[in-house]
């Protein structure tokens, strides 16, 4: 069982006081909490509403500030302008690292630092007139954060870093292949692994397969243009089944940061993998996947493969994973082959029949494993998916407005009966109701 930052706060202040009323020993205590990546000795308990609120006060004053600026901002001499806007971005920061130094808390000056230190770059290069390439403002700002969030070991700035390096991502890959990229996500798995930091890690995955995209557009339309082809959704499948595995492989161990982690791998790319099968339960967006297809001579189909094998081997190893998974993942490679080997019109219904099945199949599975294991979020996603496939099924075939309205008025019905269900299968759930 995996718990979230808040959770195991919470967690840590109940032992605690279980602890303090003798009901049981600090030894215990701990070993409890070591099942969760914690002690009672960890320090991260600060009050976050103390934190949340200095947070937004800090901005609140900087947004002041740069109102009263901008009110004057034509009549103040440039130099001036360049100077206040370096002095208060280093004043920013180094308050922020010397609160660091003393253990104190030091990082909403850090973070308002950086939001200046990205204000400044834009502001400078207007007055200065430097915007010939707007995309390398956004990518010296993230490089600028880039050296603190791992000096620091923040997780928010790091995410920061992450945000200003995806819209440096979406613009300057309008031009040019990215491939600076890597810097930020190598900055950011070195934070995740310094902070322990589970949710920073999936984030760095998300954007590395963003990055990976936009790689591969650049591929199909080099030199002129990115573009955008099926091949894509080829090499995703490889990548999720890739994902899923890893993070299936990576579930048993003994440190409970890497549990973290691969617990919201597999969720996450499982939640990944059933919105690319809603598509695809259409014959029409089916056979467009499969007409446009480029053949063996497609990279996506390379990239998927690279992907796809390691996770096939992956899941021939792995006997613990659910028979539906391990046989779709040790199947993908050679579908991926037939996907863009075949002629299209001979297998477009039949796959679409196929994923229908699977589909509905993969739901069943989900609210079976959630039932089984306790885990809810498999349960309300199989019950979410089985919905979603009636809707989309009866507007495709029959829709008007008095029969869609009937149809969500069984959907709401259905997922209430559906947590009803599950809170009555939960433990202690009897006796409750007795009482």
């Amino acid at each position: 069982m995996q718990l979230l930052g808040l959770l195991r706060r919470e967690l840590r202040t109940e032992c605690r006081e279980w602890v303090a009323d003798g009901d049981i020993s600090a030894e215990q205590g701990n070993r409890i909490l070591a099942r969760y990546g914690t002690s009672l000795e960890d320090s991260g308990d600060g009050s976050l509403a103390y934190k949340v609120l200095v947070g937004i006060a800090l901005l609140f004053v900087g947004m002041a500030l740069l109102l009263l600026v901008s009110a004057n901002w034509e009549d103040i001499p440039r130099a001036v302008r360049m100077l206040g806007l370096v002095g208060t971005t280093l004043a920013l920061n180094g308050v922020g690292v010397y609160q660091h130094l003393k253990r104190e808390a030091g990082l909403g000056w850090l973070f308002v630092g950086s939001i200046s230190y990205g204000a400044s770059i834009m502001l400078i290069a207007q007055i200065y007139h430097l915007g010939e390439h707007y995309p390398d403002g956004l990518f010296y700002w993230a490089l600028g954060i880039a050296p603190m969030a791992v000096l620091v070991r923040s997780r928010v700035l790091a995410l920061l870093m992450l945000a200003v390096a995806m819209l440096w991502l979406l613009n300057e890959g309008k031009f040019s292949p990215p491939w600076q990229m890597l810097l930020f996500i190598g900055a950011a798995l070195g934070v995740a692994r310094q902070a322990r930091s589970a949710g920073l890690n999936v984030v760095t995955v998300a954007v590395t397969v963003s990055w990976l995209n936009i790689l591969l557009a650049w591929f199909y339309g080099y030199p002129w243009r990115p573009d955008f082809d099926t091949g894509h959704f080829t090499m995703n499948m490889g990548l999720l089944a890739l994902l899923f595995m890893v993070g299936h492989r990576l579930a048993p161990s003994e440190d409970a940061h890497i549990r973290r982690t691969a617990t919201l791998l597999s969720l996450w790319s499982l939640r990944g993998y059933l919105i690319f099968l809603v598509p695809f339960t259409f014959a029409d967006a089916f056979e467009a996947y499969l007409r446009e297809l480029q053949g063996f001579a497609d990279a996506g189909l390379w990239l998927g493969l690279a992907a796809a094998v390691p996770a096939g081997w992956l899941a021939i190893r792995d006997s613990a994973a659910h028979p539906l998974s391990r046989g779709l993942v040790m199947g993908l490679p050679l579908l991926l082959v037939l996907f863009h080997g075949m002629q299209w019109e001979a297998i477009a219904i039949p796959m679409t029949i196929m994923v229908n099945l699977l589909a509905l199949v993969s739901a069943i599975v989900l609210i079976q494993q959630g039932l089984e294991k306790g885990f809810s979020q498999y349960f309300y996603s199989g019950v979410g998916l089985l919905l979603l496939l009636a809707m989309i099924r009866y507007v495709d075939l029959v829709g008007d407005y008095v029969g869609g309205a009937v149809m969500f008025l069984i959907a709401a019905a259905i997922l209430y009966s559906a947590a009803r269900y599950w809170r009555d299968r939960q433990p202690g759930a009897g006796e409750k109701a007795d009482e």
